[in-house]
């Protein structure tokens, strides 16, 4: 499994000066858990003492784990999340949900002591405001793609994004990375160009949305880095400020794209209930197994992971939605494949010296 990165050698850069401190911090209250402050925020199911100070029974994942949670989270949100922007094209509506469900959950897991948490107060939340507001426009946006692409052709986005996140951290923050790890990356781009030039279900709207969507996660990859490492909170208690934070921005967009009624709609659209559940508990899990890698590995690394999870959706998106593949977008997919299955092997490698 890919190892955690030492950032206090890597990251050099005055003008990442911010970033370096974020990556060589590591967050202390997942072992020691302070007491409340004056502005403790007292979250009405966060009253048993064991879901907030810690239990024996709370969960403390290795990040193995949240590795491979992250992976079928993210795999089982692609393709649910297909099949609901087709079936219901009402994607903010489903994101308020999803994103309701997980405070729910996670407060709940929280209270019978399967979560940890630490007394909440509002400055935990500042830093969060606007990693939110990015947050629900990327992931709006991603249901908005999925109406105009396949799965494969946000794989392949996705990918080229990574490449894009990578550069970033080489050029701006002073990331080294080994020449196999750079191979990595350019079969990454290889892969994603491939697959571009000969992709059959080419469409402008498509492709505007799914760029738009792109760029929106790598700024968001940045962002979230910084202010979850820099958090005095728990992986959990982080998954559940961001997802309380969004659901204002959510509610202004329902109103916006006027959606108002689709919720009438959900309610009584019974045939999607099914979907509309998994999609919250998956999407609870993706954000819980985000925040806790955050805490611990760069941001190339997540984003590396993100799309092993993306290409797998492939097979899957292939079998379900009937997507057609060409010889080249196959070999295009195949490089990126094989970029990611490298960048693992060698920070494995790393890993072991």
């Amino acid at each position: 499994m890919m190892r955690e990165i030492d950032n206090s050698k890597t990251v050099n850069s005055t003008d990442g000066a911010k970033y370096g401190n974020a990556m060589q911090h590591r967050s202390r209250v997942d072992e020691e858990h302070g007491g409340a402050t004056s502005d403790e925020i007292v979250l009405p199911m966060l009253t048993k003492p064991n879901g907030i100070n810690g239990s024996k029974n709370a969960v403390d994942a290795s990040p193995s784990i949240w590795f491979v949670s992250l992976l079928t989270c993210s795999v089982g949100m692609v393709i649910i999340n297909k099949s609901l922007s087709v079936g219901f094209p009402n994607p903010n509506t489903i994101l308020g949900f999803q994103n309701s469900a997980s405070v729910f959950y996670l407060l709940m897991g929280s209270h019978f002591g399967l979560f940890t948490v630490v007394p909440f107060n509002w400055n935990q939340f500042k830093p969060f405001i606007w990693v939110t507001v990015n947050w629900v426009i990327m992931l709006v946006l991603s249901l908005k793609m999925l109406q105009y692409n396949s799965v494969a052709t946000m794989v392949t986005f996705r990918a080229f994004g990574t490449v894009m996140i990578c550069m970033v951290e080489q050029v701006v923050f002073k990331t080294r990375y080994s020449q196999n790890a750079k191979l990595a990356m350019g079969m990454l781009f290889m892969g994603s160009f491939i697959y571009a030039s000969a992709d059959n279900g080419f469409s402008f709207m498509g492709y505007m949305w799914a760029s738009l969507q792109i760029s929106s996660w790598i700024i968001q990859t940045f962002i979230e880095k910084v202010a979850t490492v820099e958090s005095e909170q728990t992986k959990t208690g982080v998954a559940i400020i961001r997802n309380i934070l969004s659901l204002p921005v959510i509610t202004v967009m329902i109103i916006g794209s006027g959606e108002t009624g689709a919720m009438a709609e959900l309610i009584v659209r019974r045939d999607i209930w099914t979907n509309v559940a998994l999609s919250s508990l998956l999407g609870c899990g993706l954000g819980l197994s985000t925040s806790a890698l955050y805490k611990s590995f760069a941001p190339t690394t997540i984003a590396v992971a993100n799309n092993v999870g993306k290409c797998v959706s492939i097979v899957v998106g292939c079998v379900l939605f009937k997507d057609h593949l060409g010889a080249l977008q196959i070999l295009g997919l195949a490089l990126s494949f094989a970029g990611s299955f490298l960048y693992g092997e060698e920070e494995r490698k790393r890993s072991r010296r």
